[in-house]
């Protein structure tokens, strides 16, 4: 309900504010009676507490921010396909894959960090898009550059931080599923009952 609160508050205070002008020709109590009407009609459809209010504009700033970065890890997905090394591109390619995987697992097992891991993963993201970005230019137009073997292998070592990076925040996400895991195991299956001769 709380979704349509805000558009049926404005229709009854547009509707109040006609009725009572047309009957009343003031523009002292219409607007005012109108204001009150839609307040008692929005509060009455969405009846969130304020810190309720407050979490749900945290979950959609941090959904927002996520989104912003799984569509920075497909443009890196996207540039990927111009790398001439098939180690650079196998790397940009899961590290692609990884980002969004690790958003999912975050929202999943700690949604009050996501923000924060979102944001950090987007500044990440968008130093690497410079590197494989420049790396393209060096890749293509190796003349204009100083020893561009050197600057190209530099750009791989950084493309190959950024996925350990991804792979090692995965598993320290992993941690936390993995006692639960390990805690499961232990309780699935009975002990064994001794065999009776």
């Amino acid at each position: 309900m709380r979704k349509v609160a805000t558009p049926l508050a404005l229709l009854v205070a547009v509707g109040v504010f006609g009725g009572l002008f047309a009957v009343t020709d003031s523009l002292l109590w219409s607007p005012l009676l109108a204001a009150l009407c839609a307040l008692g009609v929005y509060l009455m459809l969405d009846s969130r507490t304020t810190s309720q209010v407050r979490d749900d504009e945290y979950g959609a700033d941090a959904d927002r921010k996520a989104d912003e970065v799984v569509r920075a890890a497909k443009e890196i997905r996207k540039l990927s396909r111009d790398v001439a090394s098939p180690s650079v591109k196998h790397l940009l390619q899961q590290a692609a894959e990884f980002v969004p995987e690790l958003l999912e697992r975050v929202r999943a097992t700690s949604p009050n960090s996501l923000y924060s891991s979102a944001s950090q993963l987007g500044a990440h993201l968008q130093s690497l898009h410079g590197v494989v970005r420049q790396y393209l230019d060096i890749q293509r137009n190796p003349t204009f550059y100083d020893d561009p073997a050197a600057l190209l292998a530099g750009g791989e070592q950084a493309v190959q931080r950024f996925t350990e990076f991804t792979i090692d925040s995965l598993r320290l996400v992993n941690q936390g599923d993995l006692a639960q895991y390990q805690a499961n195991l232990q309780t699935v299956a009975p002990p064994k009952l001794p065999q009776l001769g």
